[in-house]
C-alpha cells in the first residue's frame, strides 16, 4: 500500500501564532499522521502541541502491537506535557488536543482526544471518524441543543477532554477498514469551525492534487474569517 497525501498549518488571519502542529510519517511497513491544536495562555498552547509532535517523532513505534504501541506513546506524550506544566506557572494549564493514524495494510486506527477530527471521504460521501470531547457536543449527544444551535454556541471552544491536562489520559480508540480510493481527512478545528461538509466535499470531489486540495481547504477557511489556526492533512489510499 502506497499513501499520497497534502498537509498545510496556517495560523489564520486573527491569531498570533500558530498554535496547531503536525506531522506525516511514511515507514515501509505503516504511515502515521497527526493534528494537534494546542491550548493556554503566553503561548503555551504552541509548547504543548509541539511536545507532543516531539515525542511521537522520538517513540520507537511498532505496528506489532499497535494499540498497545498506541496507548504508551499517547500516555508519554501526556506525561510530557503535564510535568512540563509544573515547571512554570505560566506553562500551568495547558494541554493540546491529538488525532493520531496509523495506517498498516487495510486498517486506520485511530486514537483520538479533543476536537481536532479525523475523516473519511468515500465514493462522495464524507464521515466523522472522531467524536469531539467538547461540551457542545456532549450537548447535542444529550439532545439539549441541535446541531445547528451548537454553531453559534458560547460554549463551543470548551473541551471536556484534553491531552496534558491531568496526570492520567483517556482518548478514543476506533478502528476503520479502509478501500482502495479513500481520502483520510486530519485537520483541527480551525477548518471545520469556518467550513461546513458540504464545502469541503466540494473540495475532495475535486482534488486531483492533494496538496492543492489541501491548500485550498485553508484558504477558503481563512476566506470566511480564519479565526483560528488551521491544520489539514489529506492522505489518499491505495491498496495493493
Amino acid at each position: 500500500m502506497s499513501l499520497n497525501y497534502g498537509a498545510v498549518s496556517d495560523r489564520g488571519k486573527v491569531r498570533v501564532e500558530n498554535e496547531d502542529d503536525y506531522l506525516v510519517l511514511l515507514k515501509e511497513d505503516f504511515s502515521l499522521l497527526a493534528v494537534a491544536d494546542g491550548m493556554g495562555g503566553h503561548n503555551c498552547g504552541e509548547l504543548a502541541s509541539s511536545l507532543t509532535i516531539e515525542v511521537i517523532k522520538s517513540y520507537q513505534f511498532s505496528v506489532d502491537n499497535l494499540v498497545q504501541n498506541m496507548r504508551s506513546l499517547i500516555s508519554q506524550a501526556n506525561q510530557k506535557i503535564y510535568h512540563k506544566s509544573e515547571e512554570k506557572e505560566e506553562y500551568y494549564g495547558m494541554g493540546t488536543t491529538l488525532t493520531l493514524g496509523v495506517i498498516k495494510d487495510r486498517i486506520l486506527t485511530i486514537g483520538h482526544i479533543g476536537d481536532s477530527r479525523a475523516y473519511l471521504f468515500r465514493n462522495g460521501d464524507l464521515s466523522q471518524i472522531t467524536q469531539d470531547h467538547s461540551m457542545v457536543e456532549e450537548l447535542i449527544r444529550k439532545k439539549i441543543i441541535t446541531s445547528e444551535e451548537a454553531e453559534d454556541h458560547p460554549q463551543k471552544n470548551m473541551l471536556t477532554n484534553a491531552l496534558g491536562v491531568d496526570e492520567d489520559v483517556n482518548f478514543d480508540l476506533v478502528e476503520v477498514n479502509l478501500e482502495e480510493d479513500d481520502l483520510i481527512l486530519l485537520c483541527s478545528d480551525g477548518l471545520t469551525n469556518m467550513l461546513s461538509e458540504e464545502q469541503i466535499i466540494e473540495v475532495l470531489a475535486k482534488q486531483s492534487n492533494l496538496q492543492q486540495g489541501a491548500e485550498t481547504l485553508v484558504e477558503l477557511a481563512n476566506q470566511a474569517g480564519g479565526r483560528d489556526n488551521i491544520t489539514v492533512i489529506i492522505y489518499a489510499v491505495e491498496l495493493s
